[in-house]
C-alpha cells in the first residue's frame, strides 16, 4: 500500500498542527495572567492602605515637630532673657507636655 502525499498538503497539516498548539499555549498564557492580575491588585489595595497609614503618621510628626520646635524656640528665648519669668515657665510645662504626648503616642500605638 503506497500513499502519496504532496508538499503543499504536508506542509499545510503542519502549519494547522502548529497553531493549535499555539492556540492552547495561548489560552494557558492568559490563564496564568489572569491569576498574577488577580495578586496584584490584592498588592495594591494592600499598598494603598499603608500609604494612607504612613501619610497620616507623617502629618502627625511634623505637628510634633513644629510644637517642638515652638517650644524649644520659646526656651531659648527665655533662657537668653527675652521673656518674663511666668512665661519661662510656661514654656517649659509646654515643652515637657509635648515630650511627654509624644512618648504617650508612641506607647499606644505599640
Amino acid at each position: 500500500m503506497n500513499v502519496t502525499i504532496d508538499l503543499k498538503a504536508f506542509f499545510f497539516i503542519l502549519v494547522m498542527i502548529a497553531l493549535i498548539v499555539l492556540i492552547i499555549f495561548a489560552i494557558m498564557l492568559v490563564k496564568k495572567l489572569m491569576v498574577t492580575l488577580e495578586h496584584t491588585n490584592k498588592v495594591l489595595e494592600d499598598v494603598e492602605v499603608v500609604s494612607k497609614i504612613a501619610a497620616a503618621r507623617s502629618q502627625d510628626v511634623d505637628n510634633i515637630i513644629s510644637n517642638v520646635s515652638g517650644t524649644v524656640a520659646d526656651i531659648s528665648d527665655a533662657v537668653k532673657g527675652n521673656q518674663g519669668t511666668v512665661q519661662a515657665i510656661s514654656s517649659i510645662v509646654k515643652s515637657a507636655a509635648s515630650i511627654k504626648g509624644m512618648m504617650s503616642k508612641d506607647k499606644d500605638e505599640k
